[in-house]
């Protein structure tokens, strides 16, 4: 009898992470990519703009609380490098872009080739992961020696 309760409260528990998950997890990568791609357009030459700086970074950083809790990872800030990373790469590529001067690019046509570009963005996500997971390993490793 005692088994009954104990299965549902894992159904329902599995049910919880699910759906926090898809909730939040995938709803904040969407107002994470709405936010940076808002601002990509605000200082894009032209100028256009879906939402205000401000309101955009913050939809970014709601959005990447939202990951982390979706995730699972709550207080484990570290983790906000891994999802905010690509966008950092992605300015940072469109500010020393803006520096070169336009007939530099011409020797540099083959960077631009579309697996390279790729390549280019979405390499800091997993790179970040691993540094971060590695660092919460180490954390956990001196916790236990210090607790023994």
């Amino acid at each position: 009898m005692t088994d009954k309760p104990q299965i549902r409260e894992t159904i329902a528990w599995k049910t919880w992470i699910a759906i926090r998950f898809i909730i939040l997890g995938v709803g904040g990568a969407i107002a994470v990519m709405i936010s940076w791609l808002s601002l990509l357009f605000a200082f894009d030459p032209p100028g256009e703009r879906l939402l205000s700086p401000l309101v955009a970074v913050m939809l970014g950083l709601v959005g990447a609380l939202m990951m982390l809790y979706g995730g699972g990872q709550w207080g484990r800030w570290a983790y906000l490098w891994v999802f905010l990373s690509m966008p950092i790469a992605v300015l940072l590529a469109l500010t020393v872009g803006s520096l070169i001067p336009e007939h530099l690019f011409e020797r540099f046509d083959w960077l631009f080739a579309k697996p390279i570009v790729i390549i280019f963005f979405a390499l800091p996500m997993p790179v970040s992961y691993l540094l971060v997971r590695g660092y919460y390993r180490r954390r956990e490793v001196e916790t236990t020696k210090a607790s023994t």
